[in-house]
């Protein structure tokens, strides 16, 4: 995660610099699991937030960008956040980005939520 955050920092500071108002950081900025397990373990750093904060507010620049957090009804289960921060580095939007179904066509392509991530229920 300090790899991550050192890179989406030097992107917020160049998007400032350039005259940007916003930045837009990928879906699991924080980082990328390799096994549930491992995203479980993982999810409870919050360091990686409160660092983007303090580059919004540094450079004036709102940022958004997607991290894991703790699933509300099951500690084995993750929940997929998107998050903004206005510029002067508070948190004013949480979005939970649900994943609705798994795709399997011959032939086609096929993708699956992982077992940790919390997905829709209807």
């Amino acid at each position: 995660m300090r790899h991550n955050l050192a890179q989406a920092r030097i992107l917020a500071e160049k998007a400032a610099e350039a005259g940007a108002k916003a930045v837009f950081l990928p879906e699991a900025s924080d980082y990328i699991n390799h096994s549930p397990e491992e995203t479980i373990s993982l999810v409870q750093e919050r360091d990686f937030v409160t660092g983007l904060q303090k580059e919004a507010k540094t450079h004036k620049i709102a940022i958004n960008f997607g991290i894991h957090e703790p699933g509300q009804k099951s500690p084995k289960k993750v929940r997929n956040m998107s998050i903004w921060i206005d510029e002067d580095g508070e948190i004013v939007q949480r979005y939970q980005k649900l994943h609705l179904f798994d795709i399997n066509i011959e032939d086609g392509p096929r993708a699956r939520a992982i077992p940790a991530l919390t997905t829709a229920t209807f």
